[in-house]
């Protein structure tokens, strides 16, 4: 079945632009990793430190090979360490209603 991931945090003064980049960047390497349907990164309108990645799975095995590979990677840790709350991780099933 498939889930929706949030990975939400808050980012430190001055990261903005350089999370952003770096989502970019790594967004190329997720939308061609087995399972991932989409990714998006969206920033708070009223405080643009707060962010979500909006992530579409295949299923929550998917993700999990995939977080699993972030973290060897060092991205996970790159991620928090542009952040001054979180990250956190939320995974959700799709439901058809």
């Amino acid at each position: 079945m498939a889930v929706y991931v949030l990975l939400e945090g808050t980012l430190k003064e001055g990261e903005v632009e350089s999370f952003t980049e770096l989502c970019r960047e790594a967004f190329k390497v997720t939308r061609a990793f087995d399972g991932c349907q989409e990714i998006h990164l969206t920033l708070n309108v009223e405080n643009p430190h707060e962010f979500v990645l909006n992530e579409l799975w295949d299923s929550k095995e998917h993700y999990e090979k995939y977080l699993a590979f972030r973290m060897e990677d060092g991205t996970v840790k790159e991620i928090g360490s542009h952040c001054d709350d979180g990250p956190s991780i939320r995974i959700f099933d799709k439901n058809s209603a």
